[in-house]
């Protein structure tokens, strides 16, 4: 009878076990960070995750690529009903192009428990809603329009960081006269088109910035001319040659061994310095690209939550409450070499570079000058394009080429307006 008895017990016992494992749930959260600072930020965000819902285990699913390889996957996830809990995403456009498929779950009662209004500047709530609704919790910030220098060129030469166009341009000359390439820039869609932002609000401003955005300034239009030529005679006069061959961290390199003397690129490039041994203190500095001075234009990362089974969606919406929090915002930033896009995270937790591109962002956030990447903006084949383009005027700034250009934009401007696919951000 003890035996039976002890048997039943054991039984009993091994159920209670089974049925408190059968409560766990394991939620996958795809993202693209594989390596280096990045893959040692999202293992530091995950840990905040499972320390803080211990009933859920969080488990990275690494997406090879990046944003573009990320929707080719989960289009084939949501064909087979099999989404994950929360995936990384870029803002604005991406985001909108799976609420307008019914795939995203509305964040709104975490936005409302995190107090997202609050936390989050008015520029990056634009770009993590729809149509008014939170879609993504804004993780990973980095801003695109500042200027890094080599410091012991610029001290060499008696250099300062130049605050105009025309200071920009003297500099790029005496540095070009010391037989230094002045400007670095690096081959792709991305790079030239993060450059122009500068001489674009110089010349339209904020306002016209957001026209752009919403289809309402035309690409043939004398302001949009207008900051092409201003491009064309400021930093396209200033690259280095043969820019166009070159990836962005051979630019680095560039600059780091003194071939060139400034590299406009976003704030990612610290953390590769950084680890080639190139320190804020004695090897780089930066300053706002002209016309930026007061402002913050940045490229961001979100999670996403994916519509899914009720177990799935409440995992997805623990993780990104976690995500949410100071705490893990710390973790993931200083982890990655990044900026927290919350105000709750004290620029006392960077080092110094970051601290500044941190007080940038804060200083910025007070004066309602905070820009998302004009790239995701915009319909995702005007925004393709306009990288194209750009990147085609800057290696040939020719007047054939700026028409051209600027024909080909309007083009694609005039077939999203008839496609009603720009939005009001």
């Amino acid at each position: 009878m003890w035996k039976v008895g002890s048997i039943a017990l054991g039984v009993a016992m091994l159920a209670g076990v089974g049925g408190a494992y059968a409560q766990s749930t394991t939620a996958e959260v795809w993202n693209y960070y594989a390596a280096g600072s990045e893959l040692a930020g999202m293992t530091a965000l995950i840990d905040q995750a499972n320390a803080a819902n211990p009933d859920t285990k969080f488990v990275s699913k690494v997406i090879p690529g990046n944003v573009v390889e990320m929707r080719r996957q989960l289009q084939t996830a949501f064909i087979g009903n099999k989404p994950p809990a929360a995936y990384q995403t870029s803002m604005a456009s991406e985001l909108k192009t799976f609420v307008d498929g019914g795939r995203l779950h509305p964040l709104t009662d975490v936005w409302a428990k995190i107090d997202g209004d609050k936390i989050f500047p008015e520029g990056i709530q634009r770009v993590a809603k729809i149509n008014g609704v939170p879609y993504g919790l804004p993780f990973d910030l980095a801003e695109i329009n500042n200027i890094f220098y080599n410091k012991a060129i610029f001290a060499k030469l008696g250099l300062t960081p130049p605050t105009d166009w025309d200071g920009f341009v003297k500099t790029c000359d005496a540095l070009r006269t010391a037989g230094i390439e002045p400007l670095g820039d690096a081959g792709g869609p991305f790079w030239s088109l993060y450059n122009f932002y500068a001489p674009l609000i110089s010349t339209v401003g904020t306002d016209g910035y957001y026209k752009i955005a919403r289809g309402e300034l035309a690409f043939d239009s004398p302001e949009f001319r207008k900051a092409l030529e201003l491009y064309r005679d400021t930093e396209v006069k200033c690259y280095a040659k043969n820019w166009s061959g070159k990836s962005w961290t051979q630019t680095a390199d560039d600059l780091i061994n003194g071939k060139v003397g400034m590299y406009g690129m976003g704030v990612w490039v610290a953390g590769y310095m950084k680890q080639a041994g190139f320190k804020p203190d004695t090897g780089y500095d930066t300053f706002p690209a002209p016309g930026t001075g007061d402002k913050a234009i940045f490229q961001m990362d979100l999670f996403a939550v994916p519509e899914g089974t009720p177990e799935m969606i409440k995992a997805g919406e623990e993780f990104v409450t976690t995500v949410a929090s100071a705490k893990a915002q710390e973790a993931f930033a200083t982890n990655k070499g990044s900026i927290s896009p919350s105000t709750e995270v004290d620029p006392s937790v960077y080092d110094v570079d970051f601290a500044k591109f941190a007080t940038q962002l804060a200083t910025a956030s007070k004066a309602n000058a905070v820009l998302p990447n004009l790239f995701f903006l915009l319909p995702t084949d005007v925004g393709t394009e306009l990288g194209n383009q750009i990147e085609k005027f800057a290696i040939d700034p020719s007047d054939a080429t700026e028409h051209d250009v600027i024909s080909t934009l309007e083009a694609a401007r005039q077939k999203a307006m008839a496609d009603n696919a720009y939005t009001s951000w």
